[in-house]
């Protein structure tokens, strides 16, 4: 056997050897925090934003009247915290937008159209700053006034002097804009009812 047949048989002796000695199991491991403090989210008029019944003879492609329900959060202490909203109607968007939150299905599974949220007038313990919004809770981007939120994505207020990081605060208040658009049923045989549906959860950052 000639010196290179030798080392290339030496290596895939060693590969071989490798592979059987190689562990046959893996660890799990379960992390996280457990914080002592509490951040409970309210909204006003119970969360509900309703326009009533609407005859289809009064419905365009047109924007109803923006809407705004206040969102407040007070924590028993100051509190690293964001607010993650989950769209409950997912897939039902009648513009196929991830920007916007659906509204239901109508007959023969019609969409009924779309909201979107956007936040006003926010506060920090009763002071304005800016607005930052993640998508994973570690890169957070600063937002201008009036910017869509994204389903799955959560916001919270942006700490002062500091470019996007989140401010711990013990009370957070905002107005939660809800614009409704209906996408007109070619066929409605009788009252549907729009079914729009999101849930607000605390993060803990």
């Amino acid at each position: 056997m000639n010196k290179r047949s030798s080392c290339i048989a030496t290596a895939l002796l060693i590969l071989g050897s490798t592979n059987v000695n190689a562990a046959s199991s893996t660890d799990l491991s379960v992390t996280g925090k457990i914080t002592p403090s509490a951040c409970v989210p309210q909204l006003s008029n119970g969360g509900v934003v309703d326009y009533g019944k609407i005859s289809i003879k009064d419905v365009t492609s047109k924007p109803l009247q923006p809407v705004a329900v206040q969102l407040s959060v007070n924590c028993d202490a100051s509190t690293f915290f964001a607010v993650k909203v989950t769209d409950n109607r997912e897939g039902t968007q009648s513009d196929n937008s991830r920007s916007s939150f659906g509204l239901g299905l109508g007959e023969n599974n019609h969409k009924l159209g779309i909201y979107q949220l956007s936040m006003a007038n926010a506060l920090a313990d009763g002071v304005v700053h800016p607005i930052v919004e993640s998508f994973d809770g570690r890169s957070w981007f600063v937002i201008s006034p009036g910017h869509i939120w994204q389903p799955g994505w959560m916001r919270t207020i942006n700490a002062p002097g500091h470019d996007y990081a989140p401010i711990a605060m013990q009370k957070f208040t905002t107005d939660v804009v809800v614009t409704t658009t209906i996408n007109k049923p070619r066929v409605l045989t009788a009252e549907t009812a729009l079914d729009g549906s999101a849930t607000l959860d605390i993060v803990y950052l």
